[in-house]
C-alpha cells in the first residue's frame, strides 16, 4: 500500500513540474507573440514610408518628363528661328 501511495505522490509531484513547464513555455510564447506583432507593425509602418516615397518619387519624374518635354519643344524653336537668322546674314540684304 505504501509503494501505491508513494506512485502517486511521485505522479503528482511529476505532474506539478509538467503544468509548471507549460506554464513558462505558454508564457514564453506569449512574449514571442507580443515580440511578432510588434515587428510587423514596424515592417507594416516601413513598408507604408516606403510606398509614399515611391509616390512621391513617380509624381516627382512625371514633372520632370513633363518639363524636359516643354524645354525640347522650346530648344526646337530656338533652333529654326537660329537657323533662320543665320540663313538671313547669309544672304546679305543688310537694307539694300
Amino acid at each position: 500500500m505504501q509503494f501505491i501511495l508513494d506512485s502517486q505522490a511521485k505522479a503528482e509531484i511529476r505532474m506539478q513540474k509538467a503544468e509548471s513547464r507549460m506554464q513558462r513555455a505558454e508564457s514564453r510564447m506569449e512574449k514571442i507573440e507580443a515580440r511578432s506583432a510588434a515587428m510587423e507593425e514596424r515592417f507594416d509602418r516601413r513598408l507604408n514610408g516606403i510606398t509614399k516615397i515611391l509616390k512621391q518619387g513617380m509624381r516627382m519624374l512625371a514633372r520632370t518628363e513633363t518639363k524636359l518635354a516643354e524645354l525640347a519643344e522650346s530648344q526646337k524653336e530656338t533652333d529654326r528661328e537660329l537657323k533662320a537668322f543665320i540663313k538671313s546674314l547669309r544672304n546679305g540684304r543688310n537694307g539694300r
